[in-house]
């Protein structure tokens, strides 16, 4: 922006009603951009993960999966980021992530990372909701799924609900799991909910 507004005042021409908009789109995102701007709607939140450092120091670190009309990325959330209180409510919410950099995962798939520098905004005023695909674009039937995808989101009905059966771990501690039944247009297939997935589910109608 400020190499094109020094041009323009040399070539003569007025641009203080240009409005540069400071954002871009997922499609023109290429590994190496720092100080990016991204605006998507959250498709997929991943569980918080905790790690050690090499120098004996905590870190935490948290995926999403973002979309906008040109395509989807992956965000990655460092440390403070990753336990933004209020991020993980915000699936099927537009969010913004700035000041973040572009580099490519052990996948060779692009991603934005945000770490201290970063600041995210959730469901930004400026921004119409109709401007971003619905999060159903993103999501299977359950009679289309093959068993071959890495993930997978669905909406479906709840069946028939199995009592929660609990089991003994190999390092002895106590786990939790549960099975529900789900349907939808196009099929049902039982879904199984281990551990903390139990207890988020709650009291399932």
């Amino acid at each position: 922006e400020s190499a094109a507004r020094a041009l323009a005042t040399e070539l003569g021409v007025k641009v203080s009603k240009i409005k540069f908009k400071p954002e871009i789109l997922i499609s023109d995102l290429a590994s190496g951009l720092g100080d990016v701007t991204v605006t998507g709607r959250v498709i997929f939140i991943y569980p918080l993960q905790r790690f050690i450092r090499q120098d004996e120091t905590k870190g935490m670190v948290r995926h999403l999966l973002i979309a906008d009309k040109s395509g989807a990325i992956k965000v990655v959330l460092w440390d403070e980021k990753a336990d933004l209180q209020g991020l993980e409510e915000t699936t099927g919410r537009i969010v913004r992530f700035s000041h973040g950099y572009v580099r490519r995962g052990l996948d060779g798939k692009l991603e934005l990372n945000l770490g201290s520098r970063g600041e995210i905004q959730i469901q930004p005023q400026d921004i119409s909701d109709d401007e971003y695909p619905p999060l159903t674009l993103y999501t299977k039937g359950i009679g289309e799924i093959t068993g071959k995808e890495g993930s997978v989101k669905v909406i479906g009905a709840v069946e028939l609900i199995n009592p929660v059966a609990t089991f003994k771990r190999q390092d002895g501690k106590e786990g939790k799991v549960r099975r529900i039944e789900l349907r939808d247009k196009s099929g049902q297939m039982t879904v199984v909910l281990w551990n903390e997935k139990v207890d988020e589910v709650g009291d399932i109608k």
